[in-house]
């Protein structure tokens, strides 16, 4: 929980909400979009041989091991049933960025909005865990609905909106649900909303989720129209006077914006030119070097121009990370090596596969038919 300058951008807001929950301030909300990914401090630790930092649940961690931020943390944890709901917010936004969701689940229960805005907001805080962890979709959409629909704060019921499209694609696979969130959020957006930094945040947002609906919809053209839309209101929000979190909260909306661009490109038939996808792949390895998951994008952004040799790097890259994440980085490359001809790099690629993920089925097959080609005998 210390800085760092080789985090991925998604650990960068560790730092700053252990200093809210430490030192509260009023009406201070965490605008953060990305949540941690559930498991992975336990396969980085595992993968770094640091198994004695390795715990279920933060309260376990050994006592000479907590940092004072892990100490706010836990602290927090023991004080949770007098917490307000704006601290309770930021608490489950700190677990989840330390990968302890289902901790969450078990500390907060069943969280519903009740028409209070502090505490609607807590369970849109909640419910986007759900909506991440595999399964638990059915517990966000309710929430998402109720607050799309009756939220005295408009701006979350926009935020809602934009959750709802992206579990009902993602998760419940429903162009129908996606659509009726989409109605109310146009009637949002239609009835008006202030023309300021945090509604070109959640506009820029919700029109990133249109983007995923149209993707759905096989609507090529409206879809890049939404993601044209989405990297407009996120270029306002770097104004004059931003800096501190907000800069940061800006620059991660970017981050999201050109992930998705680069990923539409692949899915699109001719959505952009190969010199505009190599210009996002750079940018988007420029703002988050060290992140896992954004190597694979850039990777993918090069196999999707053709680029097959650049992209084996690329992926290389996103292995040497470890995790489940990475061997995926690892068995894409070897397709890459696979695709220029390079056998021996493949090779060398899927063995590296194994050894993030022992389990994986396709790696070890392909490094017995290279042991045993067809037609000799083992």
């Amino acid at each position: 929980m210390v800085d760092s300058d080789v985090a991925p951008m998604r650990l960068r807001m560790i730092a700053p909400v252990s200093d809210w929950l430490a030192d509260p301030t009023p009406g201070q909300w965490s605008w953060f979009a990305m949540i941690g990914v559930p498991g992975l401090r336990h396969q980085v630790l595992r993968h770094a041989g640091l198994d004695q930092y390795d715990c279920r649940e933060p309260t376990e961690l050994p006592q000479p091991f907590r940092t004072p931020r892990w100490r706010v943390l836990t602290d927090a944890i023991d004080r949770f049933d007098t917490l307000d709901s704006q601290h309770r917010a930021l608490l489950v936004f700190q677990l989840a960025q330390l990968s302890y969701i289902q901790f969450v689940f078990k500390l907060a229960g069943a969280v519903t909005p009740n028409g209070d805005p502090a505490h609607d907001r807590y369970a849109y805080e909640v419910a986007r865990l759900h909506a991440r962890y595999p399964g638990h979709h059915g517990q966000a959409v309710p929430v998402f609905e109720r607050l799309a629909t009756s939220s005295k704060d408009r701006l979350l019921a926009l935020a809602a909106c934009a959750q709802g499209i992206s579990v009902a694609i993602r998760r419940g696979r429903s162009v129908e649900l996606a659509t009726s969130f989409e109605a109310h959020g146009d009637g949002i957006i239609r009835d008006g909303l202030d023309d300021e930094w945090h509604t070109w945040l959640v506009r820029s947002r919700f029109h990133r989720a249109l983007a995923l609906l149209r993707l759905t919809q096989r609507r090529g053209d409206d879809m890049r129209e939404d993601l044209r839309l989405a990297a407009e209101f996120g270029d306002r929000l770097f104004t004059e006077n931003v800096g501190g979190t907000d800069l940061t909260v800006a620059t991660e909306n970017k981050r999201i914006v050109v992930e998705s661009q680069i990923k539409a490109a692949g899915r699109v038939t001719d959505s952009e030119s190969a010199a505009r996808v190599r210009a996002r792949c750079q940018e988007l390895d420029r703002m988050d070097p060290y992140c896992v998951e954004a190597r694979l994008v850039v990777a993918e952004g090069y196999a999707t121009v053709g680029d097959y040799a650049e992209a084996a790097w690329r992926y290389e890259r996103a292995g040497e990370l470890g995790t489940g994440v990475g061997a995926i980085g690892w068995f894409r490359a070897a397709q890459c090596y696979e695709v220029i001809g390079d056998r021996s790099g493949g090779l060398n690629a899927m063995g590296r596969c194994l050894e993030l993920d022992w389990s994986a089925v396709e790696p070890r097959e392909y490094l017995e038919k290279a042991r045993h080609p067809v037609g000799q005998t083992p």
